[in-house]
């Protein structure tokens, strides 16, 4: 498999973390599962070949936008098999894909019901012609910076954002609410509206996902945010699958070794797959 990845244009830096591009054009993953970790992330998928199958009902879109996960998924990779991954922050979700929270939490949506079929055909049609991915990028840059101009935003869209950076910091409901001068319900509504979930639930996934990742790089506290070890377990029993432990015991997928690299300064995005 080749893997690959691209940083958006500065501009989108505070939706879109970047841009994946992943290829087994020889099948040479097929048969493996691909396990993608719970994170407060979302993820517009293009497929430039055949799509990978999912353990989702509409299976693997052409086109398609997953939203923020509060369980492990399986893929299966094949032959043909080429996309690129447009990996949105719960702001880029919020700006670029507002109210689509009831559809894609916890659920793959395909991008023809947001876009409609045409819009989405002429999207991967216009990038599946660039094929090499830095010009790949180049037109997700623009076409992602055009629907910032066409898409209206919300009035609630840069509270949510804002309370979301209070809520990663604290993760305390009551402070976040309180930095947009709104109350713990009212939020609660943005959030289910625009993510799919509750803050409470979106700060879980988050304390989730830095365990996980001081797990897979060996940087970080994997206990941090956890009452104690028992506390751990549930969590990562509960939306992971697994133990920490049996986790501990189990080789990294080459898709793991590949996107949460052991470098320092990569941890605040990166962790995706197990």
């Amino acid at each position: 498999m080749h893997f690959l990845k691209q940083a958006p244009a500065a501009p989108l830096a505070s939706l879109v973390l970047g841009y994946w591009f992943i290829q087994d054009l020889k099948g040479a993953h097929e048969g493996r599962p691909i396990q993608t970790a719970p994170s407060p992330t979302a993820v517009l998928t293009l497929n430039f070949g055949r799509p990978c199958t999912s353990d989702f009902a509409a299976g693997g879109p052409r086109a398609s936008l997953l939203g923020i996960q509060s369980h492990h998924r399986d893929w299966r990779s094949g032959e043909g098999c080429a996309f690129v991954m447009v990996m949105l922050t719960p702001a880029g979700l919020a700006r670029l894909f507002p109210a689509s929270g009831p559809s894609t939490g916890d659920d793959l949506l395909e991008l023809g019901a947001v876009l409609g079929d045409g819009a989405s055909r002429r999207l991967v049609e216009d990038l599946s012609a660039a094929w090499e991915p830095h010009w790949v990028a180049a037109r997700l840059d623009a076409w992602l910076l055009e629907r910032l101009v066409t898409t209206k935003p919300l009035p609630e869209t840069e509270r949510l954002a804002r309370a979301w950076d209070v809520l990663r910091r604290t993760s305390r409901v009551d402070a976040a609410a309180r930095a947009v001068n709104v109350s713990t319900r009212q939020l609660e509504r943005w959030f289910q509206a625009h993510l799919g979930h509750s803050p409470r639930q979106l700060s879980a996934l988050e304390r989730l996902h830095h365990s996980l990742l001081a797990a897979q790089t060996g940087q970080g506290d994997p206990h941090e945010g956890f009452s104690d070890q028992a506390h751990r377990i549930r969590m990562w029993r509960r939306h992971l699958g697994l133990t920490p432990g049996r986790f501990a015991r189990t080789p990294r997928s080459m898709m793991a070794d590949y996107f949460n690299p052991r470098q320092e300064g990569s941890a605040a995005a990166l962790a995706h797959f197990l």
